[in-house]
C-alpha cells in the first residue's frame, strides 16, 4: 500500500504554529515553552480519549522509541532535541502500523518512504523542526487513510480541547474543515419548496418534500453551507419490468430523427412566487411536522456533517411525499432539482408542511451550496449546473450522465446499461414513481401518469434507436454555455453502467468553455471511491468545499490537480496527466499489424443468440467466454491480436475501429472490443475490503470500511479495456438514418469507449469484431453475415507517456 497524498501543503513555520494554535495543539504563549515542556505537551494531546493520568501514562509506555526504550521514560529525558528515528517510530505507531510486523524500529524512515507518508529530514528535531513533524503528522494518513488529526478527531480530540461554543462553529487546519461539530447534537428537518411546475397536471404548484440534517451551529450569525444531493431513489422504488430485448433489427427511415418533434415534455409552468420578507422560522416554536428518513444518506455528506456543511436531500417530482411524477431526464427533472437550491439560496418559497400554511426560509443556509452524489444523484446535479443557477457553486459529481442518449442508446442502436438489459427511460421513471407506493395519492394521478408513461415509450423509440428529439432534450451537453460553477467528476474507467463517454464528452465540452473541471478516474465500475486509503479522497473534497462554499483562501485550484488518474497495473499508483488524450496517434492495420486468430478470415456470421440461451450464462459470463474465444460462439467473431509488446504501451482517450464492412442484408450492426490479452494477476474487478469499520468519520460519527482492489490471486488472460456499438445506417451520426445495400462495402469509423489502460510489456493488444453483445445491444435472433476489407481497416490510437 502507497498512500497518495493530494490536498496537502506546508505552510511557513510561523503559519504552522498559528494554524497548531487555532486547534489548541500548541497553546498561545508556546514561545514561554521550554523544549521538553512543549514536547510533553504535544504527545499528551495525542490521547484525547484517555483522561486520567494513569491512563495516559500507560498509553505512553505501550509506544516504543527504540527496542529497549518506550515514550514515556523518553519523554522525561528530553532534553533540547528529539532523535527523527525515535519520533518516526512513535509516528508510524500512532498511525495505526504495528512493529515489528508492519515496520522495523531500526529504520522507520524506510517505512515512511515506502508508504509515501511525509516526514522531516533532520537526524535531529529542535523547536522549529519539531513543529513541522508535528504538523506533518497530523495531516498524514493513518493506516486507515484518514489523516492523524481526522481520527484525533473521532476520538474526541475537539470535545475536550475546545470549549462548546467553539465546537459548534467552523474551524479550518491545513485548508480543509475539521470535525469539530458533534453528531449527538444534529438538527433534522422537512420542508416543501414550492416549484413553478405543475407536472401532474392538477392546477396546482408541484410541492418537493425536502429532508435536511444539519449541525447546530453555536448562534444565529453562522450560516452553513449545504452539500445537497438530488436523489430519485431516496423515498423508495416500485418493481417495473424489463423492455424486451429479443427483438429484430429494425430497417430505419431515412433522414433526420429529431425532425420528429415530441409533446412529452410539454407542462404547465408558473411564475415564481417571491418568498416572503423577515421570515421567522416556525420550527423555532415547534418540530418539524414529519420526521426525515435516514435511508439513502450520501456518506461524503454524512463526512461533511462534522464540519459544519448541511446535508440536503431531496427526490424530486413525482416522489413519495412530493408533488408531480417522473419524467427521467427532463427539462422538468432538472427545474425540480434546481429549486431546491432556489431556496437555499433565498430565491423561493417553501412551507412546513403540505397545507402551504407556514412559509419557511433556510435562515440557517449561507446560501453556498454545492451537489453530491453518484449515478442518478450525480447526473441531477450535473443538470443543476448546467443552468447556471445562483447558489450552486460547485458539483461532486460521481458516475454520472451528461447525455442520457449516451446512457441509453449508442450510435443510433439501443444499449443497455450493463446487467440492465432491457432499461430504458420508461422504465426508470417508472422505478422511481414512488408515489404509487400511497395508494390514495397514487390514484389522484394514474390515469395522466398512465397516459404519459405511454407517451414517453413511445417517443424514447426503441424501435429505431436514433437521437430524436426527445434525447436532445435530455442531453445537458446542449447548455454547458451556462454552466457558472467548477466541477469535479469521479468516473470509473470499468463502469459499463455509466459508461466512461459521458464524463470524457462533458470534460471536452467544458474545457472549450474554459470552466473549471476536474477528473478522477478510477479502476472500479460503477461504485464510490471515498473509501479507499490509497487516495486522499476525503481531504481533496475537503479542500476544494472549503475553497468554494466557504471562501478559504487554500488554492484549491492549484492544488487540486487537473487529472488523477488510477493506474491499472497498481491500485496504489495514482498518477497526474496534463490531459486524457496522449499526445502520440498511432494506427494499427487489420491486415499488416494484427494476426487473425479466428477459424474464419475476413467474416462471421451473427447467429449467436440461440448459442447464448442454450449456455446458460448471465450477460457478464456471456462477455468473459467472448473475449476469451469460447467455441460456442467462435463463428459470432473476428478476434484480431497484435504481436507481444516488447515494451508497456498506454492507450489513453478514444480508440477508434475504422472499417470498411458489409453486411448481407439491408440493415446490420457492428461492434468492437478492445482487449488486453496475456496472462496477469489483475486486479480485481471489485474493490476488496481492507478492514471492516476500519474508521469513524467524526466525533461519535457513522464508521466506515475501507476498501481496495488487489491483484486478483487468480491468473486471467484476458480483459477488456474498451467497446462500442454501432447501427450501420448510422455511420455518420447517431440521428441520420442512411440506407444500407445488402453486400455493398461502407468504410465507417467506431469510436469506443475512452479509456486509460496500461498495456504490459509481454502482452498483446486484441481486437474482437463481432455485432450483437448479449449484455448490451438488442438480441436480434438471425444470420446476417458481415465481411470486411482488412486492408483498409485499422484501429487508431492515442498513447501515453508511460511514467512507470
Amino acid at each position: 500500500m502507497k498512500y497518495n497524498q493530494f490536498a496537502y501543503s506546508l505552510p511557513t513555520p510561523q503559519q504552522q504554529i498559528l494554524e497548531l494554535q487555532r486547534i489548541k495543539m500548541y497553546p498561545v504563549d508556546v514561545a514561554q515553552y521550554s523544549f521538553d515542556k512543549l514536547t510533553r505537551r504535544i504527545f499528551r494531546q495525542f490521547f484525547p480519549d484517555y483522561r486520567s493520568q494513569a491512563a495516559l501514562e500507560t498509553q505512553l509506555r505501550n509506544l516504543l522509541v527504540e527496542e529497549q526504550q518506550n515514550l514515556f521514560t523518553y519523554l522525561a529525558n528530553i532534553g533540547d532535541r528529539f532523535e527523527q528515528h525515535a519520533f518516526y517510530n512513535v509516528a508510524l505507531q500512532l498511525l495505526g502500523f504495528y512493529t515489528p510486523s508492519e515496520f522495523s524500529l531500526d529504520d522507520p524512515i524506510a517505512t515512511m518512504k515506502q508508504l509515501g507518508l511525509p516526514f522531516v529530514d533532520k537526524l535531529y528535531f529542535n523547536t522549529e523542526s519539531l513543529t513541522s513533524a508535528v504538523y506533518q503528522l497530523l495531516n498524514t494518513p493513518s493506516k486507515n487513510g484518514l489523516t492523524f488529526i481526522d481520527n484525533l478527531a473521532a476520538r474526541g480530540y475537539y470535545t475536550v480541547n475546545l470549549s462548546a461554543n467553539e465546537q459548534q462553529r467552523p474551524v479550518f487546519f491545513n485548508g480543509k474543515a475539521q470535525a469539530t461539530f458533534s453528531a449527538d447534537q444534529l438538527i433534522r428537518e422537512v420542508v416543501y419548496v414550492e416549484s413553478d411546475l405543475d407536472t401532474d397536471h392538477d392546477g396546482q404548484r408541484d410541492l418537493l418534500e425536502t429532508t435536511i440534517i444539519r449541525p447546530k451551529p453555536a448562534n444565529d450569525f453562522i450560516k452553513l453551507p449545504a452539500l445537497y444531493t438530488a436523489n430519485p431513489y431516496f423515498k423508495g422504488t416500485t418493481d417495473t419490468p424489463m423492455n424486451e430485448v429479443d427483438v429484430k433489427l429494425a430497417v430505419k427511415p431515412t433522414g433526420d430523427a429529431r425532425e420528429n418533434q415530441d409533446n412529452f415534455d410539454d407542462f404547465p409552468v408558473f411564475d415564481t412566487t417571491n418568498p416572503s420578507a423577515a421570515l421567522t422560522n416556525p420550527f423555532a416554536n415547534h418540530p418539524s411536522v414529519a420526521e426525515p428518513s435516514l435511508v439513502g444518506t450520501v456518506t461524503l455528506n454524512d463526512y461533511f456533517l462534522h464540519r459544519g456543511f448541511a446535508s440536503v436531500y431531496a427526490a424530486g417530482i413525482g416522489t413519495r411525499g412530493s408533488d408531480g411524477i417522473r419524467t427521467c431526464g427532463s427539462p422538468e427533472e432538472t427545474a425540480s432539482t434546481i429549486a431546491i437550491i432556489e431556496w437555499l439560496h433565498g430565491d423561493r418559497r417553501a412551507f412546513t408542511d403540505r397545507s402551504r400554511l407556514d412559509e419557511i426560509a433556510a435562515t440557517w443556509c449561507s446560501g453556498h451550496v454545492a451537489m453530491t452524489g453518484k449515478s442518478y444523484l450525480g447526473t441531477l446535479a450535473i443538470a443543476a449546473a448546467t443552468t447556471g443557477v445562483a447558489g450552486l457553486d460547485t458539483v461532486i459529481s460521481e458516475a454520472a450522465i451528461s447525455s442520457w442518449y449516451d446512457y441509453y442508446r449508442e450510435h443510433g442502436l439501443v444499449v443497455a446499461p450493463q446487467t440492465f438489459q432491457g432499461e430504458d427511460a420508461d422504465v426508470l421513471t417508472n422505478e422511481c414513481f414512488s408515489r404509487q407506493k400511497d395508494a390514495g395519492d397514487y390514484a389522484k394521478v394514474k390515469l395522466f401518469y398512465q397516459e404519459k408513461l405511454a407517451q414517453m415509450k413511445h417517443d424514447q423509440d426503441r424501435e429505431t434507436g436514433s437521437y430524436n428529439h426527445f434525447w436532445d432534450e435530455r442531453n445537458y451537453r446542449n447548455n454547458i454555455d451556462l454552466v457558472k460553477c467548477p466541477i469535479v467528476s469521479v468516473h470509473g474507467l470499468n463502469d459499463w453502467n455509466v459508461k466512461p463517454k459521458n464524463v470524457y464528452k462533458l470534460n471536452e465540452a467544458l474545457k472549450a468553455q474554459g470552466i473549471a473541471h476536474k477528473v478522477i478516474l478510477h479502476q472500479g465500475q460503477h461504485i464510490y471511491i471515498n473509501n479507499f486509503p490509497s487516495l486522499d479522497f476525503y481531504d481533496l473534497i475537503n479542500m476544494w468545499l472549503a475553497n468554494k462554499l466557504c471562501g478559504l483562501e487554500n488554492h484549491a485550484d492549484a492544488i487540486f490537480p487537473d487529472y488523477l488518474i488510477q493506474s491499472n497495473l497498481d491500485e496504489s499508483d495514482w498518477q497526474t496527466p496534463t490531459n486524457w488524450t496522449g499526445t502520440i496517434q498511432k494506427e494499427l492495420s487489420f491486415a499488416q499489424d494484427f494476426e487473425n486468430s479466428s477459424d474464419h478470415e475476413t467474416q462471421f456470421i451473427d447467429d449467436g443468440v440461440k448459442a447464448f440461451y442454450e449456455s446458460g450464462l448471465s450477460d457478464l459470463a456471456w462477455e468473459e467466454a467472448f473475449i476469451n474465444q469460447d467455441e460456442r460462439f467462435a463463428k459470432n467473431q473476428l478476434v484480431f491480436k497484435t504481436p507481444t509488446a516488447s515494451e508497456e504501451r498506454l492507450i489513453t482517450g478514444r480508440p477508434v475501429v475504422q472499417l470498411t464492412v458489409k453486411s448481407s442484408a439491408n440493415r446490420g450492426l457492428i461492434s468492437a472490443m478492445l482487449v488486453d490479452y496475456g496472462e496477469a494477476h489483475r486486479l480485481t474487478a471489485r474493490p476488496q475490503n481492507l478492514e471492516l469499520q476500519a474508521r469513524q468519520l467524526g466525533y461519535h460519527g457513522p464508521l466506515e470500511t475501507t476498501m481496495a482492489f488487489k491483484p486478483d490471486t487468480k491468473m486471467t488472460s484476458a480483459k477488456l479495456i474498451a467497446k462500442g456499438h454501432l447501427n450501420l445506417q448510422n455511420r455518420n451520426n447517431a440521428y441520420e438514418g442512411q440506407p444500407v445495400e445488402p453486400n455493398q462495402e461502407y468504410t465507417l469509423d467506431l469510436n469506443l469507449q475512452p479509456t486509460y489502460y496500461h498495456l504490459p510489456a509481454g502482452h498483446q493488444l486484441g481486437v474482437i469484431l463481432y455485432a450483437t453483445d448479449m449484455g448490451m445491444t438488442i438480441r436480434d435472433q438471425n444470420e446476417l453475415t458481415y465481411s470486411f476489407d482488412l486492408e483498409n481497416s485499422r484501429l487508431k490510437l492515442n498513447l501515453g507517456k508511460t511514467e512507470r
